[in-house]
């Protein structure tokens, strides 16, 4: 079955995210069952919109295609035929680990299932590793762009690509949680991804177990050993293992999981389900054209794949009207810079929003009338993702503020008449300075915020 056209696509998008739970992976009234189907529905999207990615946005213009027609079908099968077996070996390589340790570990205060679940944690990421970084001939992997789907880890010779952090840990959790293998959560700071579950500390022996969350580290490069033995490890043995010379160990001394910016101290977001999952991985795609840029004026602006924009622009409405995105304020603000760069009639409606700016300073041009307050949607879009970020993750997050920052001062840069605009993108740049002063610094950890 082919796709033809962006409707037809968008469409058939929409049928799935209809038919995902909107409960919690780790709520006991699950059925396993249905996770494993969810989650197989978020592998086969990530495939065939990474697929969309790589072929809109290549470098060479000669090598840079029409998204339509979508081989459907063909790509559903590569990932029946080429990633499940992936999982499957994973699985029996996890199992026989489990089997061979099971005599030598204490179950006390739950560290026997801890253990199963790192091992399985690794043994899946050192698979994905070991399939994507044979594309990269051995050499260690670089962030780098359009490097972040199932489609770049099966695929990734045709372009010479690897994986980032965020395709790392978002295909071991996908992998988790196909697998069977227990609770898994794709969880992110605000330029890292890593893998988090629940665990109980004394193993349910009691009433009063204490439920906490434990995480594992799985976005580290290389297939030596050193580097597979290294995935699965708590996030605070990242920190305290770094080797470091005394003067900058003493340094950076202060600076651990609770308190970087990398890990989003006691603050990231939890992808609690599958469509979370997949509203984080829609939000991931990156329409840029690789290393192209156009100037104009003094500036330089990024050639952006259009089409590629305008399908993750209408990806995300599905999952923001699935109620996929309410707890996930980076996926608002792609949305909202979608809207931004190519609206449509539902981004350009204006929206009443004197509830949620109540006490709050807002730019209420158009439609203050009766002590109303309205923007257009896509403002919204950057207000909702600072609500939440502020209600839900303590205020924690920088880039919802950045994003307003810009969309005010491009705004004000464009048209003389809105000029007072630039005016309200310092304030939100002042808040994104204020939320980023709560944070230890050192160059490695928080480079991007830098920037």
């Amino acid at each position: 079955m082919n796709i033809y056209s962006h409707e037809e696509l968008t469409t058939q998008f929409q049928n799935d995210v209809k038919s995902l739970s909107t409960k919690s992976a780790q709520d006991d009234v699950v059925d396993p069952k249905k996770i494993e189907q969810d989650y197989l529905k978020v592998a086969i999207w990530n495939f065939v919109v990474g697929y969309c990615e790589a072929l809109s946005t290549h470098k060479d213009s000669t090598r840079r295609y029409s998204l339509f027609p979508v081989p459907f079908r063909a790509l559903c099968q590569l990932v029946l035929e080429e990633f499940l077996p992936l999982l499957n070996d994973a699985k029996q390589k996890s199992a026989s680990v489990a089997t061979s340790n099971s005599t030598n570990n204490s179950t006390k205060n739950g560290s026997s299932a801890q253990l199963r679940h790192r091992q399985a944690v690794q043994t899946i990421a050192n698979i994905i590793w070991k399939r994507a970084q044979n594309k990269k001939c051995g050499t260690l992997m670089q962030d780098e762009l359009h490097a972040n789907s199932l489609y770049t880890c099966l695929c990734g010779d045709v372009d010479g690509k690897s994986l980032d952090c965020f395709g790392a840990a978002s295909l071991v959790v996908v992998g988790m949680n196909l697998s069977a293998l227990g609770n898994s959560c794709l969880t992110l700071s605000e330029d890292h991804a890593y893998e988090s579950h629940s665990k109980q500390l004394n193993d349910g022996e009691t009433k009063d177990a204490v439920i906490v969350r434990g995480t594992c580290e799985v976005a580290i490069p290389g297939n030596t050993k050193t580097a597979q033995s290294k995935r699965g490890r708590e996030i605070s043995e990242t920190f305290s293992s770094q080797n470091q010379s005394s003067t900058q160990r003493k340094k950076l001394d202060a600076i651990t999981a609770e308190t970087s910016w990398l890990y989003m101290a006691k603050n990231p977001v939890i992808c609690e389900n599958a469509g979370m999952v997949l509203a984080a991985m829609i939000g991931n795609v990156n329409c840029d054209v690789e290393k192209q840029k156009l100037k104009t004026g003094e500036e330089k602006m990024p050639v952006v794949s259009g089409p590629l924009y305008k399908l993750k622009r209408d990806l995300l409405w599905v999952l923001h009207d699935a109620g996929f995105m309410k707890k996930i304020p980076f996926a608002l603000i792609e949305l909202g810079d979608c809207e931004e760069h190519m609206s449509s009639e539902r981004g350009m409606e204006w929206i009443d929003v004197t509830g949620l700016v109540q006490g709050a300073k807002c730019d209420s041009n158009n439609g203050n009338e009766g002590g109303k307050i309205a923007v257009l949607r896509n403002e919204k879009l950057f207000m909702d993702a600072i609500h939440i970020s502020r209600k839900l993750y303590d205020d924690s997050q920088a880039y919802p503020y950045l994003y307003a920052g810009h969309y005010h001062k491009d705004a004000g840069r464009d048209d003389p008449t809105q000029e007072y605009r630039l005016v309200e993108s310092l304030r939100f740049y002042s808040e994104a300075s204020r939320v980023a002063s709560k944070y230890q610094y050192d160059s490695r950890d928080c480079m991007q915020l830098m920037k």
